[in-house]
């Protein structure tokens, strides 16, 4: 049984800016090289002040994650990705083997050739101008980080011969236990984020598909996790009505908080790392954490509680601010598991691997639709 916890009401959900939360925030020089500013974490009095059950309507319909055969079984949490027509590709480790499985819109399964993961793949898509790209990453049971690129057929089917694994160049390699993040971005391109091998950092890596080739890998500066980060990105290139323009990495930090740093579209500089988090709440994770965009401004930062496996998100906004901290209305539990959160346009999914609404396995619901929200201020550097 979950313990009965305390309920923070509000009467409103105010924004906080990141000019007046965090005193302000100055990117740095280079990605390689942290600014000179240093940001203290704020006092027990500085976070965003509203906590509560539930988004507004959330409610307790979980749903089994499902293929073909029946609801997926896994033993860790999915990945998924929709493309610009809506297909959706779930990505996932066997229930009673370490392969990678795929499944497209809810269809057979077919396990990826060569690969083999203790940890959970993760999927974005990426717009060529065409069919564009599914891609798939994993971080081998050695602890290298490979891809699988699956391009849909002409009439956007899976192809009749999934694609072997290609390595990340560069030995880019992280703990056999921790997963790669992803984010997609313009032009075919993507970035990754993982946690070092032999320390606490966070690395990151942009490929650019229109050259194929990689960057050298570089250090986020000031970013110290022991667990795997999450990523995320939104630039407008379908006139957003409230485009981020930037890239947003969210971690634990070695103090179990959680943390976020951003990177203006295409400066490669990364802000310093400021810590988001909800008065009155415990706020901690020994996992690392999801984070997810939308195309209005707002996106979120998911996290499985530390004290008891509660799901709760931060809603984080374009400015670098955030607002309130909402746990998960029906009891859901992820224990372990870090909760992937989802965001198609402006509607925000969660997809666990654990129980709620009185259902067990993979399961998924929709939370809220970003789309009622305020238009948020501009982005503040």
């Amino acid at each position: 049984m979950v313990n009965k916890k305390r309920l923070f009401r509000t009467t409103a959900v105010a924004l906080i800016a990141a000019t007046t939360a965090l005193g302000g925030i100055t990117a740095p020089a280079s990605a390689d090289a942290p600014s000179t500013e240093i940001i203290s974490p704020p006092a027990d009095d500085g976070g965003a002040s509203t906590s509560s059950w539930g988004f507004p309507g959330e409610g307790a319909n979980w749903q089994p994650v499902t293929y073909a055969g029946g609801p997926i079984t896994s033993r860790s949490t999915p990945g998924e990705a929709r493309d610009n027509r809506g297909n959706i590709l779930h990505a996932w480790r066997g229930a009673d083997n370490d392969s990678i499985w795929i499944s497209l819109n809810n269809g057979p399964a077919y396990s990826l050739p060569n690969a083999q993961t203790w940890t959970p793949p993760r999927v974005i898509w990426t717009d060529d101008g065409g069919r564009g790209n599914f891609r798939i990453f994993h971080t081998g049971t050695e602890g290298h980080v490979y891809q699988h690129r699956v391009q849909l057929s002409a009439s956007y089917q899976l192809p009749g011969t999934l694609p072997n694994w290609t390595r990340i160049p560069s030995d880019t390699r992280t703990t056999d236990t921790e997963p790669v993040a992803a984010a997609a971005l313009p032009g075919n391109s993507f970035m990754l984020a993982w946690n070092s091998q032999s320390n606490d950092d966070i690395w990151t890596m942009y490929y650019n598909g229109e050259t194929g080739t990689y960057s050298s890998p570089s250090v986020v500066p000031g970013a110290q996790s022991k667990d795997a980060p999450g990523l995320a990105a939104q630039v407008d290139t379908n006139n957003d009505p409230a485009p981020w323009n930037q890239v947003v990495l969210a971690f634990t930090g070695t103090d179990n908080y959680v943390y976020m740093s951003r990177q203006r579209y295409g400066t490669g500089n990364w802000t310093n790392p400021f810590r988001v988090y909800a008065t009155g709440t415990p706020g901690y994770t020994r996992n690392g954490p999801s984070v997810a965009l939308s195309r209005n401004g707002y996106g979120v930062i998911t996290i499985t509680e530390d004290r008891d496996n509660t799901i709760g998100s931060y809603i984080i906004s374009r400015d670098g601010g955030w607002s309130g901290y909402y746990e998960e209305n029906s009891f859901a539990l992820s224990p372990g598991k870090t909760p992937l959160a989802v965001i198609a346009g402006t509607d925000l999914y969660y997809v666990i691997n654990g129980s709620g609404g009185g259902k067990s396995g993979v399961l998924w619901k929709k939370v809220y639709d970003f789309a009622v929200m305020p238009t948020p201020s501009a982005p503040q550097w």
